[in-house]
């Protein structure tokens, strides 16, 4: 007959280093919990972690569905000259371009911006 397992947990037993940032901070955040939530704050704590790396595996198993990224080999050897998506947004005739203000001269609004 098979042995059954107990509904009720296993123990884990785990040591943080305290020269380590990111479990240095883990524990000082849990001695500031009172005694009688610590075993649920670690609960969650591990428990957030795994579904936050379940859901990066998933994300990172979804890419080569979505198309394959493009190498940085293949990104080197593309045309430097991409094509825009979209026109570019033209002036209303109503106001004019700072073009037409400065006649080729660049800063020369910046004369009447600054004082």
């Amino acid at each position: 007959m098979a042995r059954s397992r107990s509904l009720c947990g296993s123990r884990i037993t785990l040591q943080l280093d305290s020269r380590i940032a990111l479990e240095a901070i883990i524990l000082t955040r849990i001695e500031r919990v009172p005694a009688r939530r610590r075993q649920e704050w670690l609960r969650g704590l591990l428990v957030q972690g795994f579904r936050a790396e379940c859901q990066l595996l998933r994300t990172t198993a979804a890419e080569p569905e979505n198309g394959a990224p493009i190498s940085f080999s293949r990104w080197l050897a593309a045309d430097s000259t991409p094509q825009p998506q979209h026109s570019p947004p033209t002036a209303s005739s109503a106001a004019p371009t700072a073009a037409a203000i400065t006649n080729g001269k660049p800063f020369a609004g910046l004369g009447r911006v600054i004082g």
